[in-house]
């Protein structure tokens, strides 16, 4: 879905996330709160890990390969993720923030926190946690919050993104999840799921032409189109 109105946006910005959106930065693609620690991720490695089954498959001892790691949402109930360092996280509107579990881990490894604007979020309390910010995508595509954690990573320079647990369809209707097994809750999207990849990754290929990619999982079939090309 695009959806795109920056009066709109960066009031929601600073509405729900009052105490960290004063410092926002934006252009044609992205707005996200700036922060210090945002110029590290230059010329490096990422991996995304998202909670697609194949993620189960992951060669942990690979993690070590990587500048930094990224996940998403309930990544902490995951057997090895939960005593592992994770750089940066985004917490969609699923996850409950006050949960003890998350709160212990985040309190441990001190991650970078992300939210997207929701409606979620518009009376939340936030507590004084101190490396909260916010980010939201021009290409608000429905594929869930990997893919636009995809895009932040290339907007905030890193030029090796690898991904795992971004299987597609046909794991979400297996309940094939590694963070919750046996979850099989659709993304809010319409048309084809192949057809909203193809347009994904020619959107990425196209704003973020010096970024390359490599898929570690499944899913092989909706990411073919940026494996042809930006591999590695």
């Amino acid at each position: 879905m695009w959806w795109w109105n920056w009066n709109n946006v960066k009031s929601d910005c600073h509405h729900m996330f009052a105490n960290f959106s004063d410092d926002l930065i934006y252009n044609n693609r992205i707005i996200y709160q700036t922060l210090p620690h945002f110029k590290n991720y230059k010329n490096k490695s990422v991996l995304i890990i998202g909670g697609g089954g194949s993620t189960n498959d992951m060669n942990w001892k690979d993690l070590k390969n990587y500048d930094y790691i990224w996940s998403v949402n309930h990544f902490y109930k995951h057997p090895i993720l939960k005593d592992t360092k994770i750089d940066l996280v985004m917490m969609m509107a699923e996850p409950d923030i006050t949960n003890k579990e998350w709160l212990a881990y985040r309190n441990k490894y001190k991650p970078m926190v992300g939210f997207e604007v929701h409606d979620k979020w518009k009376s939340w309390s936030f507590d004084n946690y101190d490396k909260y910010f916010c980010m939201h995508t021009k290409y608000y595509s429905m594929l869930g919050a990997c893919s636009r954690m995809i895009i932040f990573a290339c907007e905030l320079g890193a030029t090796k993104i690898h991904f795992i647990g971004l299987d597609g369809i046909d794991a979400i209707h297996k309940g094939d999840h590694a963070f919750e097994p046996g979850k099989t809750t659709l993304p809010g999207m319409r048309g084809s799921f192949g057809d909203s990849y193809f347009l994904f990754w020619s959107y990425v290929m196209q704003s973020y032409p010096l970024a390359r990619f490599k898929n570690l999982g499944g899913g092989e079939k909706y990411h073919e189109t940026v494996m042809r090309h930006h591999s590695s």
